[in-house]
């Protein structure tokens, strides 16, 4: 029953963070934001959610997981109303730094709860089955809140003309968050101790945690893949829109761009699910299987880069979504099965950031070539870092299990 409560929180939490994702910039600029300043407005809830990940996922580990997460929610439901009824650039970078506040205190608490609890119940050779859960779910209501997300303007423009033409997508998400923050307060316990006497130190805590993390090649090398792993989603979600619209005959074919959104989404799902059945059918080993993904992932994304044909091209760029979703769950199981329960929080906060500044990188990088190199070119360079960084890891990952075998 717990099990249904808390997937029930986790799909409604991924549905109600779906539901700005088709509109939040024209929100803003709805709002009274300008192009010029649009940046400036997303790039203070961006940096706010880099500098607060690491801080937030320590105290969700030593103060509480089930804490942070509903102070998230609350925060969340701040930044909305914020949004709602403010106007001007001081209330939205206001209302946006709050956002992305309650996006760094998430990160990781309610994961790893669920995580210690499934543990604790069905212990670490089921993980594969709590890590498929997590990211289906989590895929499942983002993409449910991002297509019913594009809706609700124009349900708010023919029924609500009282209403901005955004505003409902604002109202329905605090009235979701507020059904999340009750559901967690009434359902979620923890496992953890953190009364205070039985409580570490913020200091205590971190140094405990470097000391686990830096002894651990397998989580380190995580961390590497996962960096390559924004690097690459970053020169993905900035422009495979451009050029796919380069591909397409002429302007009527445009409604392909909704059916890709709706098949990568769709393929990374299918990815996560398929992944788990292998694991539970032939037992592979998650390791090898990460570095056969993550290989066969770069590899699709060159055959990608190279491909004009349209049909050819969304089904090559589906797959890359596939794998990269196959892909997560073996990189979830080595992971959490590397982490004690008393640093999980924090290490999820330390992997997010991760991939943050990976994409951060990326992002910076691909500002630059693109003056001087087409998107093909650019996508043939993120998937030699995916490349590389397999090579490495593989060298860490492999041989080390080889010698524990000998």
């Amino acid at each position: 029953m717990k099990i249904k409560v808390y997937s029930l929180i986790l799909f409604l939490n991924s549905y109600l963070s779906g539901l700005l994702v088709p509109v939040l910039s024209l929100l803003l600029l709805d709002k009274g934001a300008s192009l010029s300043n649009l940046s400036i407005i997303l790039g203070l809830y961006a940096f706010t959610v880099i500098i607060l990940e690491l801080p937030t996922g320590i105290i969700a580990d030593v103060f509480g997981r089930k804490k942070s997460f509903c102070l998230s929610v609350i925060v969340s439901i701040l930044s909305l109303i914020t949004l709602l009824f403010g106007r001007g650039i001081i209330f939205l970078c206001f209302g946006m730094m709050l956002y992305g506040f309650s996006r760094a205190l998430a990160s990781g608490s309610f994961d790893a709860m669920f995580i210690d609890y499934y543990i604790d119940n069905y212990g670490k050779d089921k993980l594969h089955n709590i890590t498929t859960r997590l990211s289906v779910l989590e895929a499942l209501g983002m993409s449910a809140g991002a297509l019913s997300g594009g809706f609700f303007p124009e349900i708010s423009n023919t029924y609500f003309l009282f209403l901005g033409t955004y505003d409902l997508n604002l109202i329905v998400r605090i009235v979701l968050a507020v059904t999340v923050a009750i559901l967690s307060f009434a359902f979620i316990q923890e496992t953890g101790n953190y009364e205070k006497e039985e409580r570490i130190t913020l200091k205590q805590h971190i140094k405990n945690s470097s000391i686990i993390v830096t002894k651990s090649s397998t989580v380190i090398c995580i961390f590497i893949s996962v960096f390559s792993t924004g690097f690459f989603l970053s020169s993905l979600e900035t422009y495979w829109q451009p050029h796919f619209i380069t591909l397409l005959p002429g302007n009527d074919s445009m409604g392909l761009l909704g059916l890709m959104a709706f098949l990568y989404f769709a393929a990374a799902t299918l990815g996560s699910i398929g992944s788990n059945k292998i694991f539970k059918e032939y037992k592979f080993d998650p390791k090898k299987m990460y570095v056969i993904l993550r290989t066969m992932l770069a590899i699709s994304l060159i055959f990608t880069a190279l491909q004009t044909n349209v049909p050819v091209f969304i089904a090559l760029y589906s797959s890359i979504y596939l794998l990269f979703g196959m892909a997560s769950i073996p990189e979830g199981v080595i992971l959490n099965s590397e982490i004690p329960n008393e640093i999980r929080a924090s290490v999820l906060s330390v992997n997010s950031l991760i991939m943050q500044i990976g994409g951060l990188t990326g992002s910076l990088l691909y500002s630059i070539l693109i003056n001087y190199i087409s998107i093909p070119k650019i996508w043939m360079i993120a998937a030699s870092v995916v490349l590389v960084t397999v090579a490495i890891i593989a060298k860490k990952l492999l041989i080390k299990r080889s010698e524990i075998s000998i």
